[in-house]
């Protein structure tokens, strides 16, 4: 009979969790919607303009997520650009339902909270408002902007 540690089922889900959302990622890039058909074209260095894009100000400060191609989403605050990266993230709702991976959205800002993007239509807008409650009265430096991979 073989001696199954406590250890080695943690660290083997952990692996398959990760392999799971790696592919879950993968597959996604890979399935990225063709543009419909009759839809304006995007010229040179301008991308398109999506429906889920905003510009507004919330809590004094002017706020402007664009979700742009490729999944390489920009936030500004106050003209002040913040890095974002998609992780895949382990979730569990507060309303019961079982625990899921997703894509996740972490800044320098809310680094151990990441925000679900793939199944909110607002989210960037959640991240952005979660930000902004986080900052308070402080303004986001110039290093904010500076990307980071996990």
């Amino acid at each position: 009979m073989t001696d199954i540690k406590r250890r080695d089922v943690l660290r083997y889900s952990a692996a398959g969790t990760a392999i799971a959302a790696s592919a879950l990622v993968g597959a996604q890039a890979l399935a990225a919607p063709e543009p419909a058909a009759g839809a304006p074209e995007a010229t040179a260095g301008q991308q398109k303009i999506d429906p889920r894009d905003f510009d507004e100000i919330y809590k004094g400060k002017r706020i402007r997520g664009r979700y742009l191609l490729g999944g390489k989403n920009e936030l500004l605050i106050n003209g002040k650009a913040l890095a974002l990266t998609a992780i895949p993230t382990l979730f569990v709702p507060e309303d019961g339902r079982k625990p899921y991976v997703g894509i996740g959205l972490i800044s320098a800002v809310n680094h151990y909270d990441p925000v679900e993007i793939e199944l909110s239509i607002d989210g960037l807008k959640k991240l952005v408002r979660k930000i902004v409650d986080i900052l308070g009265d402080l303004e986001l430096s110039d290093e904010a902007a500076q990307a980071h991979v996990h």
